[in-house]
């Protein structure tokens, strides 16, 4: 099989919002406050993975010029809106995009209605590597009201309308829409103890392939609570259940995610424990759908003042098993991290390294192959003020794997460098 290599690159260096002056500052009664910003950066992405029998690759480089105008209501209305009008032009791009939220206030503090809009368009001014990119436009409507309210929680039902256009549709890029309706009861305000209980159906349909279309329902359970002197302990649930218009091309499906968190009190710092497991169950299975359950589990210890320096350290697993053998493993790694909160610099570096073993390891000259190997994984996000309203910030991540077959090694990344101006 040919060695196949994922790497994605984003440079963005030199954005510069600009703000006018706030209508706060002014003498005059508060009104709504409106500002703009500028930035100009340049980026670039490449992505190579397989398709088929022949490696693909899409690159994107650019000089990035962007414009931002934002307005929201004075602080405090019980009529409160945000507005946002955001567009950019590349060397290779055009971008929009529109957000807008609404949302209305009774006179006991608690939001009724609220309504919000997101619009993003993308456009390619010329030919890119990968003949499959194509214009889209994205669009979301979410509206939500809570018709009943106690002390203790409040009762909501909510809806949305999504919908997503390509200007050349593909296999890889399908034309959707989707609308969806909602219900449930959660807590009010955020005391020791929070907690949502919701129940979701939705309709998803493809207008250029309706042999894909479906409908869901989901039932969702999330609870916090925190535990003595700095403790906290979280749980969520949620279980899905996906119809398919035709079975035959893409089967029924049970969806099962729970993720589940831990941090005790200890001497000197916290224990930390985190576990996540999900499942699918399809009502048939086939070469491409297969049952399958994952698990995996962080056990650490966390110490030090995250407003000087914090350190982890701890053990991290992860279990995957599916009807197809070959690509079933057991993962264990060693997981070290710091982060610091400060008025001067403030981020976080984690670094994991482990092994994968599979089950049964295949190589050969298959096109799908799943071998052995040792990985290292990095996260870095910070931000260093370098003067009052002068900041660097920094995004990034690795992830090589070394396999046991060379021509399988694959390698993951993105890093992203910001000169940003904030008045």
């Amino acid at each position: 099989m040919p060695a196949r290599s994922h790497l994605a690159i984003l440079l963005l260096l030199g954005a510069l919002p600009v703000g006018a002056p706030s209508a706060r500052a002014q003498v005059a009664p508060a009104g709504p406050d409106w500002s703009w910003d500028a930035a100009v950066g340049y980026d670039s992405f490449t992505h190579t993975y397989a398709l088929a029998d022949a490696d693909t690759s899409e690159t994107v480089s650019e000089l990035r010029v962007q414009l931002g105008w934002e307005g929201r209501s004075a602080p405090g209305s019980r009529r409160a809106w945000r507005l946002r009008v955001e567009g950019s032009a590349g060397s290779d791009l055009y971008r929009e995009r529109l957000e807008a939220d609404w949302r209305g206030v009774d006179h006991g503090g608690v939001t009724r209605v609220r309504a919000g809009v997101r619009v993003h368009g993308l456009q390619y001014r010329g030919v890119t590597d990968d003949s499959g990119s194509s214009d889209q436009l994205e669009g979301r409507l979410d509206g939500q009201a809570v018709p009943l309210a106690r002390d203790g929680g409040e009762l909501f039902v909510q809806g949305w309308a999504a919908s997503t256009a390509f200007a050349r549709s593909s296999p890889l890029e399908q034309n959707l829409r989707e609308v969806g309706l909602g219900a449930g009861v959660r807590s009010r305000g955020l005391g020791d103890a929070t907690w949502l209980l919701a129940i979701r159906n939705a309709a998803r349909t493809y207008p250029d392939s309706t042999v894909i279309d479906r409908r869901s329902w989901s039932v969702e359970a999330d609870a916090a609570r925190a535990l003595g002197e700095g403790g906290s302990a979280r749980l969520y649930l949620r279980s899905e259940h996906r119809l398919a218009a035709e079975t035959t091309v893409r089967p029924d499906a049970w969806l099962h995610w729970l993720d589940a968190a831990g941090h005790l009190p200890a001497a000197g710092g916290e224990l930390v424990l985190e576990a996540q497991a999900e499942r699918w169950d399809y009502g048939s299975t086939t070469d491409a759908y297969q049952d399958s359950w994952r698990l995996a589990g962080l056990a650490g210890v966390r110490c030090g003042d995250v407003l000087s320096l914090q350190w982890l350290l701890g053990l991290a697993a992860e279990r995957f098993d599916t009807g197809e053998s070959s690509e079933s493993y057991t993962q264990a790694g060693l997981r070290a991290g710091l982060e610091a909160f400060g008025s001067r610099l403030s981020g976080s570096c984690t670094v994991e390294y482990g092994r994968r073993d599979h089950r049964e390891p295949t190589s050969g000259d298959e096109w799908t192959t799943w071998t052995d190997f040792n990985y290292w994984r990095l996260w870095l996000l910070a931000d260093y003020r370098v003067a009052a309203d002068l900041s660097l910030s920094v995004l990034g991540s690795w992830e090589p794997e070394r396999h046991a077959e060379p021509a399988d090694d694959v390698s993951l990344g993105f890093a992203s460098l910001r000169l940003v101006w904030r008045p």
